[in-house]
């Protein structure tokens, strides 16, 4: 086993580090999950360099699966269209109905997506299967609501909001509570990962804030169902809550907790879990950032500005920080990319 040179060699069949009767796919860049059996040549002979195989749906699955959402709503308008076409009053004597197609993809198409996506990006050397990851999300996302939407709804009470009229406390201090409870789910699913440093927070961290934005979304938008029953433009608001979900939920809670997760994996010593003062840190800083989002947007929808005016600055705002989080996010990801490539083995050239 040697370490990658700076020059590293190109794509192909390399002895394998992990087990010398086998070969596997160096992509350039790092070790792939792709191996065969050593073949029986004699060393003059050029090994053969077969094509790697195809991994689930290959490097752009998450752009599949939101083509394949974007779809689902252009068939279902589409048929909805043609019934009110045919029959234009058909549904003048019944209440509406939301399609559960339209509820679940929704809420969860960019973070199925992006959970996709990160799980092809596992290595073999992470110790994190892909199914792990799924589960992570899912187990970690639900156990996550579970306890931080009652602590939030208390806080409102107290604070003296009611559900139609929230107060801004619990919003404030969502970033609290909720990233104290995410990291704290991540920890926990991870006890038994044989692998945990940044990179591996990274991706749990990631996993579960994907999962509690989904959760979180499919409640917004019942929310929106609901309120819109008894307006004529009440599907359009259940679409715009839709849209705007899917562009900031998957984007803010799954960067917040991958980096706060990042700061407690990378502080273990022989895979144990530390308290360090970069993790207390981390967690105040990612907490204020979460209360900041939440206050600013309590703020300028309670503003008294014409309704144009509220949504133009609340789009303009959630824009700025999303793409604000998501450089921070890269900028640390590269870092600690870097960091495990140093030591990480390459080919043996």
């Amino acid at each position: 086993m040697t370490i990658a040179p700076s020059a590293t060699p190109p794509p192909g069949w390399y002895g394998d580090p992990y087990d010398a009767g086998t070969l596997r796919w160096w992509s350039g860049a790092e070790w792939t999950a792709y191996t065969h059996p050593v073949p029986s040549v004699q060393p003059s002979q050029p090994v053969a360099k077969p094509k790697p195989p195809r991994k689930w749906m290959g490097r752009f699955g998450g752009w599949i699966l939101v083509g394949s959402s974007v779809f689902i709503w252009l068939w279902l308008f589409g048929f909805s269209l043609l019934i009110q076409a045919i029959a234009p009053h058909a549904d003048d004597d019944g209440p509406a109905v939301l399609s559960p197609y339209l509820l679940v993809t929704g809420a969860a198409t960019v973070a199925a997506a992006i959970l996709y996506t990160m799980a092809y990006r596992l290595r073999p050397a992470d110790g994190l299967t892909a199914s792990r990851l799924v589960i992570i999300a899912g187990v970690g996302g639900l156990a996550a609501t579970l306890v931080a939407a009652p602590v939030n709804t208390l806080i409102n009470v107290l604070s003296g909001g009611t559900a139609s009229h929230p107060s801004g406390l619990p919003l404030v201090l969502a970033g609290v509570v909720e990233e104290l409870v995410k990291v704290t789910a991540a920890v926990l699913l991870a006890l038994r990962l044989p692998v945990k440093n940044a990179r591996i927070g990274l991706f749990v961290g990631g996993a579960v804030g994907l999962g509690f934005s989904v959760i979180e979304n499919l409640s917004y938008l019942q929310e929106a169902f609901a309120r819109g029953q008894d307006d004529p433009l009440g599907f359009g608001l259940f679409v715009g809550t839709a849209i705007g979900r899917e562009l900031t939920g998957p984007f803010l809670h799954p960067v917040f907790t991958a980096l706060l997760a990042a700061a407690v994996f990378g502080a273990t010593r022989n895979g144990r879990f530390r308290l360090t003062f970069r993790v207390v840190a981390a967690y105040l800083g990612v907490a204020a950032a979460h209360g900041i989002f939440n206050g600013a947007a309590w703020l300028a929808q309670n503003a008294p500005w014409p309704a144009a005016a509220r949504g133009g600055a609340i789009l303009l705002f959630d824009l700025v920080f999303v793409v604000a989080s998501g450089l921070t996010w890269l900028l640390i990801a590269r870092r600690i990319r870097r960091d495990s490539e140093r030591g990480r083995p390459g080919p043996d050239v």
